[in-house]
This record gives C-alpha cells, structure tokens and sequence, in this order.
C-alpha cells in the first residue's frame, strides 16, 4: 500500500546554473566551482567533447576541499585527445559529497580552442540552493 506525505525532500536536485558553453583556454580556467554552508552533493556532470578535432588536447581536473580555507585537494584529472569516438563523444563525472568546495576546471593544450558543452547537477538541502 502507497502511503502519501507532504514533507518537503530534504535535497533538491537541480540544474546549476554554471551550465552551459564552455570556451576552453591554454591555462586551467573553473567552470564549475561551489560550496555551501551545509553539506550538499554535487550529483555529477556530462562535458560533451564532440567539437574535439585531430590536434586538440583537452585536460579536465575535479579538485575539492577538505576543510574552510584549505587548499584544494585533486580527486581526478583526465586527459582527451583528438576526436572523440562517434556515439561516445562525453565525459560523465561521478557525484560528490562536499561541505567546503569541489572545482571542476578545463583547458586545452594543443590545437585550436574549441567550445565545448556542459551540464552540471547541484543536489542541496531546500532553502539553500
């Protein structure tokens, strides 16, 4: 038998708004930076890599913090080169569950830059979102 509640979730998952074009740089530049003042998850992140052509070097790093004022923490760093493969052109990153602060940031070290897309999941308690 369902059972029915009005309680509120205690997270809202939701689309950040960091999403979106992504122009890629010789430096690492963030696309997606946050942190909050409560736990939150950061539910993961799709960067489709289809506008990759032959040449084109791209490196993605995921960083967190661990403690208010710390210095980031590398968790990740992937490198992609040339064109991705036809029917798998995206990268998927895994969720994280943070307090202080998780960094995803890009650059291309070879070829001409590009623009490439991507969508990022906030997952927070409501009212803090």
């Amino acid at each position: 038998m369902a059972i029915a509640s009005s309680a509120s979730p205690m997270l809202r998952i939701k689309r950040s708004t960091q999403s979106g074009s992504k122009t890629m740089t010789a430096a690492y530049a963030a696309v997606y930076t946050e942190s909050s003042s409560q736990p939150y998850i950061f539910a993961g992140a799709v960067i489709d890599l289809s506008t990759m052509i032959a040449g084109n070097i791209i490196n993605i790093r995921v960083r967190k913090m661990l403690a208010s004022g710390a210095a980031w923490v590398l968790v990740d760093e992937m490198t992609y080169t040339g064109a991705q493969p036809t029917g798998h052109p995206a990268v998927y990153i895994q969720g994280l569950a943070n307090f202080f602060g998780i960094e995803i940031s890009m650059r291309q070290t070879a070829g001409v830059l590009t623009t490439v897309t991507a969508e990022f999941i906030d997952a927070k308690r409501i009212g803090l979102e």
